[in-house]
C-alpha cells in the first residue's frame, strides 16, 4: 500500500532538494531526475524559472509516496513506482521533477520534487484536489498490478476497521 500526501512547506525549492538528497537518507542510485538530472537538478529548476522569469511565489511542489513497514517492497521497487508515477501523472507533464527514496524510518518513503515552472513553456504549476486523487488512484492501480496491498478507505493496513475516534500514528 503506498499513501500519497502532499507536503507543505515554506522552504526554498533549494533546500527541499537538498533535505531529500541527504546522504545519510538515501543512496546515490536512489535519486533520480525526469526531465533534468539528478545531480543538477536544483540548478536546472532555478535555470528554468530564471528563463521564464517566474522566480517568484511558489517555486515548487513536493509530494511523497510512502509504504507501510510490513510491506513487501525494495526500495529499489519503491523508487521505480515513483518514477512511473511521475511520468504518468498528467498535470507534471512539461516539468522537471527530482524523485529520491528514503529507507532511514521504518519504511520506505519516496520524495518527488516537482519545479513550479514548466520547462516547456513556463507555465506555473497548478495541482487541484482532483489532480492529488488521479495521483492516488494511479497510485493505487499500480500498486494492484505489483501485488502490493491496497486498503480501502476507513481501514488498516491489515483490513481490519479503524474504529471511531482511532489515533493513527
Amino acid at each position: 500500500m503506498a499513501v500519497i500526501k502532499a507536503v507543505s512547506s515554506k522552504a526554498g525549492i533549494g533546500q527541499a532538494i537538498d533535505y531529500v538528497t541527504k546522504e545519510e537518507k538515501t543512496e546515490e542510485k536512489l535519486v533520480s531526475g525526469l526531465h533534468c538530472e539528478a545531480e543538477t537538478a536544483k540548478e536546472e529548476m532555478q535555470a528554468t524559472k530564471e528563463l521564464w522569469e517566474k522566480t517568484g511565489g511558489r517555486t515548487y511542489k513536493h509530494f511523497v509516496q510512502s509504504y507501510h513497514k510490513d510491506e513487501k517492497i525494495s526500495p529499489e521497487q519503491a523508487h521505480q513506482n515513483a518514477l512511473q508515477l511521475a511520468e504518468n501523472t498528467p498535470a507534471w507533464n512539461g516539468f522537471e521533477i527530482l524523485v529520491a527514496t528514503h529507507k532511514d524510518k521504518d519504511h520506505i518513503h519516496c520524495h518527488l520534487v516537482t519545479n513550479s515552472v514548466s520547462y516547456e513553456d513556463g507555465r506555473k504549476l497548478h495541482n487541484t484536489r482532483k489532480d492529488l486523487e488521479r495521483m492516488k488512484q494511479l497510485s493505487n492501480q499500480m500498486c494492484r498490478e505489483r501485488g502490493l496491498t491496497v486498503t480501502e478507505k476507513g481501514k488498516h493496513f491489515d483490513g481490519s476497521q479503524i474504529e471511531k475516534g482511532e489515533v493513527i500514528a
